[in-house]
């Protein structure tokens, strides 16, 4: 597929992805971000887990707060990401009772005082997607900005990516250079990308 071709495939899956995302209702959202922070925090890389990147989300994306509420009281430290230039974002600590200052995109993120967090110290990233496939590929804004973080987290971190079943896709366009994410949540299922095995919820 030619450089021209992948993009406008990308292009007409964000499209799609983001319909899909807002044609969820406000309940069914709330039921959803609930269903996926209980399955997040089953997963067994999450036992070990003492640093945890998650996200602050746009009003369409799966909403991250019941899982940072429970990883709180679970005593594990929560960064969230922001937009530092056009290119790059930068992860701060986020704790009970910060307030978040309103960044590029209308996006909820640390304000710039918060203390700053290594990449390399993150265990988890829990990543928000526009779609994703059964292979765990993610297909995001279009930004690059979670492919160029990921790109300098260690070996070893794990990223969890969260989205509605609707936004399951048969395939996303990706070259080497977009980031997978290890292990797919779901409202129904879990999907993970190694052993690309799959378990739903009852």
């Amino acid at each position: 597929m030619s450089d021209e071709s992948l993009a406008r495939a990308k292009s007409v899956l964000r499209l799609r992805g983001r319909a899909a995302r807002r044609a969820i209702t406000p309940e069914q959202r709330a039921a959803a971000a609930q269903a996926i922070a209980a399955s997040v925090l089953a997963l067994p890389e999450m036992t070990t887990a003492r640093v945890v990147a998650a996200y602050g989300a746009m009003p369409e994306e799966v909403d991250a707060q019941p899982l940072i509420e429970s990883l709180w009281d679970l005593g594990a430290r929560v960064a969230l990401p922001r937009v530092a230039s056009a290119t790059e974002v930068v992860l701060h600590e986020h704790r009970r009772g910060d307030p978040l200052c309103t960044g590029p995109y209308g996006l909820k993120a640390p304000c710039p005082e918060a203390p700053l967090v290594p990449v390399e110290e993150v265990d988890v990233f829990v990543a928000p997607g526009v779609a994703f496939d059964l292979a765990c590929n993610r297909l995001g804004m279009g930004g690059g900005y979670y492919d160029r973080l990921l790109a300098k987290a260690r070996e070893d971190a794990v990223v969890i990516g969260l989205a509605y079943d609707e936004q399951i896709v048969v395939s996303v366009p990706c070259t080497e250079h977009d980031r997978p994410v290890d292990v797919l949540v779901t409202p129904r299922g879990v999907y993970r990308r190694k052993a690309r095995g799959v378990t739903t919820r009852p």
